[in-house]
C-alpha cells in the first residue's frame, strides 16, 4: 500500500461520496422520487403515458429485470425530466447520453428544449438519420 500522508483514507472517501442522497438511490428509488416529484400518485398513469406494459413495469420496480434504454428514455419523456434528472436515471440503470454521440445529442437536445412529446422526438430522429433508432 501506497504511503502518501496527503492522500484520503478510503472511509473519508466513501464519506465524501456517499454525503448526496441523490447519488446514494438505486434506479427505483430515484424512479419513485421522481414520480412524487412530479405528482405520478398512480404508477399506472406513468407506465400508461411511457407506453411501457404493467408487467414490464413492474418487474422493473421489483428490480427483477433491468430496465433497456429505451424503456428508460420513454420513462424520461413521459415524467418530463429535466437534463439533470435525466442523466441521473439512465446514469442509476447504467446508461448515458454521451455528446460524442449525434443520436445521444438529438434526445439530449429534445430534454433541454422540453419537447417531450415521443412522436416529436422520433421526427427529429428521423430527420436526422436515425430512423432505426427511434424510441418505441
Amino acid at each position: 500500500m501506497r504511503d502518501n500522508k496527503d492522500m484520503e483514507t478510503l472511509e473519508q472517501f466513501i464519506a465524501r461520496h456517499s454525503r448526496n442522497s441523490e447519488k446514494k438511490q438505486s434506479f427505483v428509488e430515484y424512479l419513485y422520487f421522481l414520480m412524487d416529484k412530479y405528482q405520478f400518485t398512480n404508477p399506472a398513469d406513468l407506465y400508461t403515458k411511457a407506453n411501457i406494459s404493467r408487467q414490464l413495469y413492474s418487474s422493473i420496480v421489483s428490480e427483477k429485470s433491468h430496465p433497456s434504454l429505451n424503456v428508460c428514455l420513454k420513462l424520461v419523456f413521459a415524467l418530463h425530466c429535466n437534463n439533470h434528472e435525466c442523466k441521473y436515471l439512465l446514469k442509476k440503470a447504467g446508461y448515458t447520453l454521451a455528446s460524442s454521440n449525434r443520436y445521444a445529442l438529438i434526445l439530449r437536445y429534445a430534454i433541454e428544449n422540453q419537447i417531450y412529446d415521443i412522436y416529436e422526438v422520433n421526427e427529429l430522429l428521423e430527420e436526422n438519420g436515425y430512423g432505426d433508432s427511434l424510441i418505441v
